[in-house]
């Protein structure tokens, strides 16, 4: 039995998970003004918001265990732009072959197994704020996919071979199914495992963190290269979606990742009180809120705008750092 004063009233329940609560209500009432806009093209525009939230969710999810240090990479954009117009290049190479695809994906992933590490240990050996070595990827990656695009003479590339199944309800399931997976993987290793109670340790404070005997530049380099295996994950499901890549790929990605997540409730400050779910309530809040948007005869130019304020007054009120706004 509970003592009087172990009880939790409802205003303090409210109080302490006011975040969470704002995060679900912002999902519900979008997802109920989709319902209400979409009227006969309901099952079109679901499919839509599924394979819009796919590539978002994939990528944000990896994103927790950056967050959750109250740390940021800005390069997110550039990197899925790159790694979709390498992914194309090699298997058309190859003729289009399985193979081909296979080989194509192995080698986007070391690439980000790699730019994770160089981020996470370079901010770290050179005492650099994460976003400014994340700036640092996010030029290199621009201008890499500025020259790769013109080096094939063209805006724009298509991959020849075949990595989309020809029945949408087949694609839609695999979606779903590649979404849960990398959902329950990364719940795993973020709820049981060092990597995710080492994130949220130093996110709350990393001087006691390394204090406590963990050596904290190797948990940051393990969290990027995690971050990056989704960013590759994410690159070839946007890749299946659109079947090509060109100049502007990922343009805004680090944004709209950021938004996701602020949406769903993370701290930019990292910290305990981060969590997995953030990731994907964000994330179709965000989608769902742009379909409304659009559906509701929105101009594009407004949608931006309508973005860029809720990103302002979210990461004000979620930032729970009182000497900074901004993460480290």
């Amino acid at each position: 039995m509970m003592s009087e004063k172990e009880k939790v009233t409802p205003a303090e329940f409210i109080k302490h998970h006011i975040y969470d609560i704002a995060a679900y209500a912002g999902l519900i009432v979008t997802f109920i003004l989709f319902l209400i806009f979409s009227g006969s093209r309901l099952s079109y525009n679901m499919a839509t918001v599924l394979q819009s939230a796919s590539t978002y969710s994939i990528i944000a999810l990896g994103a927790v265990f950056v967050y959750s240090m109250g740390y940021m990479d800005v390069s997110v954009g550039q990197q899925v732009g790159v790694y979709a117009i390498l992914m194309i290049m090699i298997t058309n190479a190859m003729g289009g072959t399985a193979a081909g695809v296979v080989v194509s994906f192995l080698v986007i992933l070391v690439l980000a197994l790699l730019c994770g590490a160089f981020n996470g240990a370079v901010a770290v050996w050179l005492k650099l704020p994460s976003i400014v070595t994340s700036l640092f990827l996010m030029f290199f990656f621009t201008g890499a996919q500025l020259l790769l695009m013109e080096s094939t003479g063209t805006n724009s590339i298509s991959i020849q071979a075949t990595i989309k199944p020809a029945d949408r309800g087949m694609y839609n399931v695999m979606l779903i199914v590649a979404i849960i997976i990398t959902a329950v993987i990364v719940t795993y290793f973020f709820k049981f495992s060092k990597l995710g109670k080492y994130t949220r340790g130093i996110g709350a404070n990393e001087v006691t963190t390394a204090q406590c005997g963990v050596n904290t530049t190797k948990w940051k380099v393990i969290a990027y290269m995690a971050f990056g295996v989704c960013v590759a994950v994410g690159s070839f499901i946007m890749l299946t979606r659109t079947g090509s890549a060109g100049k502007g790929t990922g343009s805004g990605y680090a944004m709209d990742i950021m938004i996701c997540l602020i949406l769903g409730g993370m701290p930019l400050s990292g910290g305990m009180k981060s969590k997995v779910s953030s990731a994907l309530v964000g994330t179709f809040t965000y989608v769902l809120l742009t379909n409304d948007l659009t559906t509701m005869g929105v101009d594009l130019n407004m949608i931006n705008f309508v973005k860029a304020i809720i990103f302002i007054a979210i990461i004000m009120v979620t930032c729970r750092k009182r000497d900074a706004v901004l993460p480290r």
